[in-house]
């Protein structure tokens, strides 16, 4: 499956409860005025979608750094474990 397909694929159930305006541990945050409320990475205008499109493609967390020099390497990790909490069914 191509990131694109990933990208157009349905939220889960327990996503779509996440509240509109919710501010998610920094460094990411999420404002309806800002990239169309997607998920960003703080202090950037890089949707944290990005990253795993990036991943999707067999790109490593190193390629989507070099190429996005934005994006500190904590936030992305951040990312990364906030997506694996909420894949496992953690809240908070």
């Amino acid at each position: 499956m191509s990131a694109a397909e990933v990208s157009e694929t349905r939220l889960p159930e327990e996503w779509q409860d996440l509240p509109k305006k919710a501010v998610f541990a920094a460094p990411l945050v999420q404002t309806e005025d800002t990239r169309w409320g997607r998920v960003r990475f703080e202090g950037t205008r890089v949707p944290v979608a990005t990253l795993f499109d990036y991943l999707a493609d067999g790109q490593s967390l190193a390629d989507f750094l070099e190429a996005i020099p934005a994006v500190r390497r904590e936030q992305a990790v951040a990312a990364l474990r906030l997506a694996s909490r909420v894949l496992a069914g953690e809240r908070g």
